[in-house]
């Protein structure tokens, strides 16, 4: 039976390895919840922009210019 030799380099490669699958992992969960999310909610842009041009009183044909 012959048994391999793991340096301390071969080691520390193993557990980059591993603890950057799992920063993956997390990264990866976080942007799916946020896509399904942003399906589900309503679009903040729209409704801030209404909301401030209803509290200035501005006319919105008028704001740009």
């Amino acid at each position: 039976m012959t048994i391999g030799y793991l340096d301390p380099g071969s080691g520390s490669l193993i557990a980059s390895a591993v603890v950057g699958g799992f920063a993956a992992a997390g990264v990866a969960v976080r942007q799916t919840r946020h896509r399904i999310t942003r399906k589900f909610s309503r679009k903040q842009g729209e409704t801030e922009a209404a909301s401030s041009e209803a509290d200035s009183g501005a006319d919105p044909a008028t704001a740009d210019s």
